[in-house]
């Protein structure tokens, strides 16, 4: 495995982000807690330091002899005693750099003068005083000292903690490192075109959430599948039949033995059959159009009212026809959106509603303000739509009635898409001899 493919893992990455946060934390804890702790400790090494001075001074003045030794009769082995002068062996000069020209001033006028040495992370305290004229240091043996095995301590804590907390974060980065490598494989497995991929989790985690969004994922592919494959069949079938009318008709009509009128009927039927399958194409590519649009374009004012009034008067020579009626109530109405495209829509209601109404039956139109919306209602005084069509009258090439009934199933579709996309609504209400469309657009300026 490459290196650069390691460390764009997401395991590895969390994994070094929560052990430099760890580290950065530690530093910050350090920075305000640890140096406090340890100057406490300092303190009161520094006053053990000074009260052995003094005692030691007293001893002195006593009578008693007071050699390099003095610490161990004492008991203090973590301390030792050191009488430094001009000519100070090898084996004390180190400490005899501790001492500064201002502190032998201050030593030789009787003071217990207290300093520091530098170590990592910390400083250790001595003092030096006088006996008889004669330097002498009190320091804490290194490493041996109270302050010095204390950082050492805290320092050896805080590495064990991060190593204790790198494992435990590890080891729990591992499940949910698991977890997004199952999406990963089940997600490569529906790019290569698998929609039966199902990803089982129990938890409510974030995690869990998307899994459970994954699923939902898809069903929904699997749905769409299932539509796209059933769309190409009924497209197919849409096509093929017209085709296949047109295909036998016009052989008919190579024939010598017609008779004016059957000739005039096979090319009526045609003709008839090319217009039908010029609508199917026309209508799937509007549709096509329509689904890959997010909003209405070109919206300009117009009169809805007249608008409908318009597409009445288009549709006159098929409801005279069948000698409909039409009962209009419509307010004038000053409608901002897309008058091409609401066209379609009235066109597709009102010739369904005229289609589906008896001979001699009535047409009601109504349109008003309902709450910030206009409404347009378009009853007829049909059959009524049967229960077990109402579901799927909005469906693409559904036609409800018997096979073989004019159209192609896509009006109705085309105009619920256009209403969606103008932010409006579309539905209807039916019973036994009656059935209403309502569409419902939202009021624009």
């Amino acid at each position: 495995m490459k290196l650069s493919k390691i460390f764009n893992s997401m395991y590895v990455k969390w994994t070094l982000t929560f052990v430099a946060l760890l580290f950065a934390a530690l530093a910050m804890t350090a920075a305000f807690s640890f140096q406090t702790i340890i100057l406490e400790v300092s303190e009161i090494l520094e006053d053990k330091l000074t009260r052995k001075a003094a005692l030691i001074i007293d001893m002195h003045e006593r009578g008693y002899e007071i050699t390099e030794d003095i610490m161990m009769q004492l008991g203090d082995v973590d301390m030792q005693l050191v009488f430094l002068c001009e000519e100070t062996d090898i084996a004390k000069q180190p400490y005899a750099g501790l001492v500064s020209f201002d502190m032998m001033q201050r030593v030789s006028r009787g003071e217990i003068v207290v300093s520091h040495r530098s170590q990592p992370f910390h400083r250790v305290p001595y003092v030096v005083f006088q006996i008889d004229g004669q330097t002498a240091l009190i320091s804490p043996i290194l490493p041996q000292n109270e302050l010095t095995l204390f950082v050492d301590g805290i320092a050896r804590a805080m590495v064990l903690n991060m190593v204790i907390s790198s494992v435990l974060v590890s080891a729990a980065l591992i499940t949910i490192i698991q977890k997004i490598r199952k999406v990963t494989a089940a997600t490569r497995e529906v790019a290569s075109g698998n929609f039966n991929v199902e990803l089982f989790t129990r938890n409510d985690d974030e995690i869990g959430e998307l899994m459970r969004n994954f699923n939902a994922m898809t069903r929904e592919l699997r749905q769409s599948e299932y539509l796209k494959k059933d769309f190409v069949s009924t497209v197919s079938h849409e096509f093929k039949t017209p085709i296949t009318a047109i295909e036998g008709f016009a052989r008919l009509l190579q024939s010598d033995n017609l008779t004016p009128e059957q000739y005039d009927e096979y090319t009526e039927i045609i003709i008839k059959e090319t217009a039908r399958l010029g609508g199917l194409s026309t209508n799937l590519l509007r549709l096509s159009v329509l689904d890959n649009s997010d909003f209405v374009p070109d919206a300009a004012p117009f009169y809805l009212d007249e608008q409908i009034r318009g597409t009445i008067l288009l549709l006159e020579r098929t409801w005279e026809e069948k000698n409909i009626t039409f009962d209009i109530d419509m307010e004038e109405m000053r409608y901002n959106g897309n008058e091409e495209l609401l066209s379609h829509v009235w066109i597709n209601i009102l010739q369904n509603a005229i289609k589906f109404s008896p001979q001699g039956g009535t047409i009601g139109v109504k349109m008003g303000n309902a709450g910030g919306f206009v409404k347009v209602e378009i009853t007829d005084t049909g059959p009524g739509i049967a229960p077990q069509h109402r579901d799927k009258i909005f469906t693409r090439f559904y036609k409800a009635g018997k096979v073989g009934t004019e159209g192609n199933g896509l009006g109705l579709p085309i105009a619920k898409r256009i209403v969606q996309l103008s932010g409006g609504e579309i539905g209807f209400t039916s019973k036994m001899g009656s059935t209403t469309f309502f569409v419902k657009l939202p009021v624009r300026g």
